[in-house]
């Protein structure tokens, strides 16, 4: 059978048909960790991502929970995913894909129908509101199972666990913020998240548990004002997590008393839930937006990306008929990401000329030569110009992940330097976007610090503790990864060499050295022990190594004819002979 053509539009359409998008994604590492009980979705995992895989029309697609950018078929997944993960073009993806299907693919998944089939197939194929009726069916299912019918508190005792007082838990910020969900015996805590379209996801929590519903995170866990619904919002919040949220309300309320909103990501914030995040300011119009995430890299990194995209509330401005929000100018933007070992700050200048765009970038990269020379192990961040046009420079600035409040600094001159370059209408007040971090690693630890009755620089020598404890488990971990990797390899020696020894060479080669020895054997078993050496035949070798293959085979055949002298003379022990004969 002839190939397809590269160009074959119908085999693209065949692959997402024929192959099951899990087994596919199994094959490279994932792992089946959650599914739904009538198997209309299941939760893959692998190295920290989850994907979510479902089904669409007549094929499989996936969602990464922690990138909302990150979805589509088995071709997004394979184009994205492979090439060890530095990713493939089309020609490559149709090539895997094959030798995928000529491997023997799994049978495609069968998927329970959705919900309320008669009420969905009345909508027209194709129609846009299909989809959108079968997601919104199947989020409401999923929220329903886990918050049921009656969604109210009953259940205090993780949030007690927490350290979190029951006069936090009353305030009006949290009032309806906060369930209990139940399931036979089990309960945990429910946190609701929601979007402009209402309640959009529910993470859970219980000691030792986390889960976030397989949905889209396109949500943000929001609370009212502290003083009530419907007042004027002075302050935002924003971390983490909602227990951080309550960790920091009880800890500083006291001290500050600014109506103030709180605002949770449930992890890593996605492109959705910070676009959500500006929504909130554009509609509260707070003074200030406080950044209260962890005191690590993730959460420095976290707050270099606010820093560049939240800004006060936006005007609504007309356009062809209709309103939207008027983005601010933006003269230079930066974006950082991470991977497991570093932290990249991606930096673009937008200039007038080239020579404006090279000022620009001269004044970063002498402060970042300050910085470097103040290193006392050397340099730590690197810079490189990646590209530059008369209207645009992009660097990209890295260091390790141990490094990245370095990163954070140069962030925070970046923002200054944005807000002197903007038109002076635009400027943010110095003020309104600040950053407040705990003493130790987050403000849960710092609440249960607090309440062991620690003070400040107690707490921050605990926190160094905890750090070096932290990083002792992570090198016990990376020692027991290289040891289990290094037993890995040894077994994947040990089987290519078991491999090798039952090839037919390797087994004719094993019955020629048998029948050397044998006759190695035989030779010394019949030789007269008595002779004199120069009786013996001379033989001349024609290279050491020939030499030294004959006086192994030599010792082997001594100890073989050795060993063969002692079982006759135990077979055939000498006649008795009586004393004095």
């Amino acid at each position: 059978m002839n190939a397809p053509r590269e160009n074959d539009p119908n085999e693209l359409d065949r692959f997402k048909r024929d192959i099951d998008l899990v087994d596919y994604a199994e094959r490279q590492g994932y792992q089946i960790k959650k599914e739904g009980k009538r198997g209309d979705w299941h939760q893959l995992e692998k190295d920290g991502e989850v994907l979510i895989v479902t089904r669409k029309d007549d094929h499989q697609v996936y969602l990464n929970t922690g990138d909302d950018r990150d979805k589509g078929s088995v071709i997004d997944f394979a184009k994205t995913r492979g090439g060890d993960g530095h990713g493939l073009n089309l020609g490559q993806v149709r090539q895997q894909l094959r030798e995928y299907l000529n491997d023997g693919p799994a049978p495609t998944r069968a998927y329970a129908p959705a919900a309320d089939v008669t009420r969905l197939n009345a909508l027209s194929v194709g129609n846009p509101d299909h989809e959108r009726q079968a997601e919104e069916d199947r989020r409401t299912r999923l929220i329903s199972e886990v918050l049921g019918v009656k969604r109210e508190l009953t259940d205090r005792t993780y949030l007690h666990g927490r350290g979190i007082e029951d006069q936090t838990i009353d305030s009006p910020a949290f009032q309806g913020r906060i369930f209990t969900a139940q399931q036979n015996e089990h309960k945990n805590t429910a946190f609701p998240l929601y979007n402009a379209e209402g309640l959009a996801s529910v993470e859970q929590k219980n000691e030792h548990y986390k889960n976030l519903l397989p949905l889209p995170k396109n949500g943000i866990w929001v609370s009212h004002p502290t003083e009530g619904k419907g007042t004027q919002v002075e302050r935002i919040i924003v971390s983490e997590s909602a227990i951080d949220s309550l960790s920091h309300h009880q800890l500083k309320s006291g001290q500050d008393q600014k109506n103030t909103i709180y605002i949770a990501t449930s992890g890593t914030p996605t492109e959705a839930q910070v676009a959500l995040i500006q929504r909130v300011i554009d509609k509260q119009e707070p003074r200030e937006v406080v950044l209260a995430n962890d005191r690590d890299a993730g959460g420095r990194q976290f707050n270099m990306n606010y820093l560049n995209e939240l800004h006060p509330a936006r005007p609504l401005v007309p356009v062809a008929e209709q309103e939207a929000y008027k983005e601010p100018t933006r003269p230079v933007e930066w974006h950082a990401t991470s991977d497991k070992y570093h932290t990249g700050l991606k930096v673009t200048y937008h200039h007038d000329s080239a020579e404006a765009g090279a000022q620009q970038v001269q004044q970063l990269s002498d402060r970042v030569g300050q910085m470097n020379g103040t290193q006392e192990a050397g340099p730590t961040i690197a810079l490189e110009v990646q590209r530059s046009s008369d209207r645009e420079t992009v660097l990209r600035l890295s260091v390790a992940k141990a490094d990245t409040a370095q990163l954070e600094v140069l962030t925070h001159e970046l923002y200054r330097q944005r807000e002197q370059l903007r038109p002076e209408p635009e400027r943010q007040q110095e003020t309104f976007l600040r950053v407040d971090y705990p003493v130790a690693k987050d403000w849960n630890r710092d609440l249960e610090l607090t309440r062991q009755g620690l003070n400040a620089e107690q707490i921050r020598a605990q926190a160094q503790r905890d750090e070096q404890q932290r990083e002792a488990e992570r090198q016990q971990r990376l020692a027991e990864q290289h040891r289990q990797e290094q037993e890995q390899r040894q077994l994947a020696r040990q089987q290519e060499q078991q491999r090798r020894e039952n090839t037919p060479e390797a087994q004719e080669q094993r019955e020629a050295d048998d029948r050397r020895f044998n006759q190695a054997v035989l030779g010394a078993a019949v030789a007269s022990p008595g002779a004199e050496p120069e009786s013996r035949p001379f033989r001349s070798y024609q290279s050491e190594q020939e030499a030294a293959a004959h006086t192994a085979q030599f010792v082997h055949a001594r100890d073989a004819g050795l060993i063969l002298l002692k079982e006759y003379i135990n077979d055939n022990p000498a006649p008795h002979r009586p004393q004095g004969g």
